[in-house]
């Protein structure tokens, strides 16, 4: 990176940094150790951030085989109102972003819908297998664009297990929702209710419930079933699986023996004749390490649906040798690589088309007693472009109260593009964004850097950074903190836009050659000075420092507003606010 010889005068520091996330763990003793002293939840916590992120352990990460998708999303929970989606850097598995704010989230990933990417997933509150709650869509400057929910089913909202966008930017969740029954058939009233299960198709905009001719596969976890429903009158096209499965199995049984399965998906193929599908099989609800032979799989089948048969056309088992009686997630990569999540046993792993895991991960212990909210259910990669409307956050250890001997810590939740991080420091907080005070710079290093400034001979009250992206550019820049007064904020923005120095004005315009020549006039004789009251120089300095006071209020008056918003945001809890030829996909439990 280039700087102006002028820089070397204030002693630009190239700092080196450590990094403050957590490493990743490779010591299954250590792993286990640490999960059971945090009651399960092996976490950690950040200086510049209120958020709690997960201790990864790896059993395996062979990433020059991996797909080079850059993000992982997940879905986590770590206590009361502690809930929500998180963005992991694929290269590191270093948090990108959470938004903790929610009782559950589930099913985060990016969609589509009208050309135009969005962070989705789905939040409310659960009990007894089922859920109510919002599929909420966040564009790239995480702002909530769509609040989708269930329409016309009473107090029924969107529930947790199916969040899907078709190619025609419609989505599509699951239900539960109450029914009047007679029950007397089996000793219960003749005017029960009886809980009943579906899926709705509905516009992201409007929350208008669609009407389609296209066809559904519905995944029926109870029934170990799968069914192409015709979407015009709801009648069962076809039926894989259950009690009354409808194909020959030519893979000796293992193609149609689903069960407990999710996250069934029609998957675009150019085989002729043949239908693929990919689903995360259970194959049973006991969860814990394999008796005899593993039974949970992350299996893709070929079906011909004229000629009724099936076919596995792969199934991968995992690597350390547990099943999985709840939850799960496939995703198929564009590599053709395999993303699974291990639901109950709270890990992901990713397979090449042939089987062989790549990447093992865990953010908790798997193979042991299920623990309630430590789970893995969708894990997804892709891509994603995050621009957050808020600015980065720094917090400083200052034993000096300035900047000798102190330790500076930087985050930005949120924001895909930092490459590293600069330290700009000044004992006059309105000039700080100027470039001579930029002290210090180092590579973003996790979701939290720490630079020390301990080495360094600098003297200095009030500190800010700004994040930097790949080509140098400052992306935003954190308000002013006071490291004479605990490290408060100073109120007020540090307004750094660059780490150089201004560019010369551009040289005046050469005369043109073929312009006319203009005879020279006589010099004028000098004005006579204007009447004016006299100004002393302190007179003039303080109305600069006033003029100063006055733009220091205004950018106060904005700094407090700008961050009690993102505060109070980030304690208010939202409440409502791929197929092929047509198919569409849910995933339902009845």
């Amino acid at each position: 990176m280039y700087f102006s010889s002028i820089i070397s005068a204030v002693a630009l520091l190239f700092t080196p940094s450590v990094l403050a996330d957590v490493p990743l763990i490779t010591n299954a003793t250590e792993y286990i150790d640490l999960a059971n002293s945090q009651g399960g939840f092996p976490s950690q916590t950040f200086r510049s951030s209120a958020i709690v992120a997960p201790i990864f352990f790896v059993n395996k990460w062979e990433k020059d085989q991996v797909d080079d998708a850059p993000f992982v999303f997940l879905g986590t929970v770590y206590g009361e109102w502690k809930a929500g989606p998180m963005i992991f850097d694929a290269r590191d598995m270093s948090l990108i972003y959470a938004d903790q704010r929610y009782e559950n989230t589930y099913t985060s990933n990016v969609h589509i819908i009208n050309g135009s990417r969005y962070f989705a997933f789905w939040e409310g509150g659960h009990t007894r297998g089922h859920a109510n709650g919002n599929c909420l869509f966040f564009d790239e400057d995480y702002n909530l664009r769509y609040t989708v929910t269930a329409q016309g089913l009473g107090d029924a909202e969107a529930d947790m297990h199916e969040l899907s966008v078709t190619k025609d930017d419609s989505v599509i969740f699951s239900t539960y929702f109450n029914i009047p029954y007679d029950c007397s058939s089996v000793g219960g009233p003749d005017n029960a209710l009886l809980m009943d299960s579906g899926f709705q198709e509905v516009d992201a905009a409007t929350n208008r419930v669609l009407t389609d001719d296209g066809n559904y596969l519905v995944s029926s976890r109870h029934l170990s079933l799968l069914t192409l429903v015709d979407g015009k009158d709801g009648h069962p096209i076809w039926i894989l699986g259950g009690r009354k499965n409808q194909f020959t199995d030519l893979s000796n049984g293992e193609a149609t023996n689903i069960g407990w399965q999710h996250d069934a998906r029609i998957l675009p193929s150019n085989s002729t004749g043949e239908t693929h599908i990919t689903l995360f099989d259970n194959h049973g609800e006991y969860s814990g390490v394999c008796q005899e032979k593993c039974q949970t799989r992350a299996l893709h089948i070929a079906i011909d649906p004229v000629a009724l048969t099936a076919r596995v056309v792969s199934q991968f088992f995992h690597p350390e040798n547990i099943d999985s009686g709840a939850m799960g997630g496939y995703q198929t990569l564009d590599s053709g690589n395999v993303m699974t999540g291990w639901g109950h046993n709270p890990g992901f792993v990713e397979y090449k088309s042939d089987g062989m895991p790549v990447m093992d991960i865990q953010r908790g212990i798997i193979g042991g007693e299920v623990l309630a909210d430590m789970f893995a259910y969708r894990v997804n990669k892709g891509d994603w472009t995050g621009r957050p409307p808020w600015p980065p956050t720094v917090v400083a250890d200052a034993p000096n109260g300035n900047t000798l001997e102190a330790t500076i810590y930087v985050s930005w939740n949120g924001a895909t593009d930092v490459a590293s991080w600069a330290i700009f420091a000044s004992d006059d907080h309105r000039t700080i964004s100027n470039y001579t005070n930029l002290i210090a710079e180092s590579p973003r290093q996790g979701f939290e850097t720490i630079i020390s400034l301990a080495s360094e001979d600098i003297s200095r009250r009030y500190l800010a950074a700004a994040a930097v992206s790949a080509s140098g550019d400052v992306l935003s820049s954190t308000i002013v903190i006071d490291l004479e007064n605990d490290g408060q904020p100073a109120i007020v923005t540090s307004d750094i836009v660059s780490l150089k120095p201004p560019s010369p004005p551009p040289p005046p315009p050469s005369p043109s050659p073929q312009s006319s020549p203009v005879p020279p006039t006589s010099p004028s004789p000098p004005s006579p000075p204007s009447p004016s009251p006299s100004v002393s120089s302190g007179e003039q300095s303080l109305s600069t420092g006033t003029l100063g006071v006055m733009s220091g209020s205004v950018f106060s008056v904005v700094g407090i507003f700008y961050a009690g918003a993102f505060y109070w945001r980030k304690k208010a809890r939202l409440r409502r606010g791929h197929g092929e030829e047509g198919y569409r996909m849910v995933d339902m439990r009845d």
